[in-house]
């Protein structure tokens, strides 16, 4: 902007000195320092464009698991550039692919690999415009309310989801587990017997039926001590509070 305003206002500063503008005008270097000034101005922002570099800053908090990783031999700042292939989970609205072409420091190339997941933001004009979430919009209300529509998706009932948010924590030993053969969303389905102790000390005992993921079943065998939420009204009616690992994470946002 500068250089425009410098050029443009140089005849006006000549008609001042020698009173005729056109010796700067007829200048061999005035149109092409017009053409740099303008260049200066549009040229980053289309370059910004064509990389991709920061293409989505603002918009609708998701997230994205990565389904596949490509360097485009691009370094910006010694800095690669790559193509995300993303499977994105945005709340209210069913799953989707998209591509995020993006620069990402050395150091994070770890974080970013297939079957990691990413927090974004999503363009509100087209979907499919997705930008890496840089400001931390993805809070962990979020999360968990992304989480709990993806659980729903899977099969668990809203009743289940309701008592995980407003039950009673307590912790329960696994007194008997008997496998029932397959569930559904390529799950395993238990007959667990618990021994739930309450806050106050009072023990009850529920036998109830589970279906869980096969990396989870190390967490659930006879003998081991788990944490639990059950209902208030009905204490037979309960969910296990299970440690979530990445892979179980994956398998909700990306099936």
């Amino acid at each position: 902007m500068l250089t425009v305003f410098g050029v443009g206002f140089s005849p006006f500063l000549a008609q001042q000195l020698w009173n005729d503008p056109f010796i700067i005008m007829q200048a061999w270097w005035y149109t092409p320092a017009i053409f740099a000034g303008f260049g200066l101005i549009f040229i980053p922002s289309i370059l910004a464009n064509i990389f991709g570099v920061g293409r989505v800053k603002s918009g609708l908090p998701a997230v994205g698991v990565i389904k596949s990783i490509q360097q485009t031999g691009t370094y910006i700042n010694e800095q690669p550039e790559v193509r995300l292939g993303l499977t994105v989970s945005l709340k209210g609205r069913e799953k989707y692919d998209t591509e995020l072409r993006t620069i990402i420091p050395l150091t994070s190339m770890s974080q970013f690999q297939p079957g990691s997941l990413i927090p974004l933001v999503v363009s509100v004009k087209d979907e499919h415009k997705v930008g890496l979430d840089l400001k931390g919009r993805l809070s962990q209300e979020d999360i968990q309310q992304l989480l709990d529509e993806k659980m729903v998706q899977h099969g668990v009932a809203p009743e289940m989801m309701d008592i995980a948010r407003t039950g009673e924590k307590a912790m329960a030993k696994i007194l008997d587990v008997t496998p029932l053969g397959s569930g559904g969303h390529n799950k395993i389905k238990l007959q667990l017997k618990l021994s739930i102790t309450k806050s106050n000390g009072e023990t009850f005992t529920v036998t109830t039926q589970k279906e869980i993921l096969p990396s989870a079943l190390p967490q659930v065998q006879q003998g081991h001590i788990i944490n639990v939420i059950y209902s208030k009204q009905d204490p037979s009616k309960l969910v296990l509070a299970l440690n979530v690992q990445e892979d179980q994470l994956n398998h909700l946002f990306s099936s």
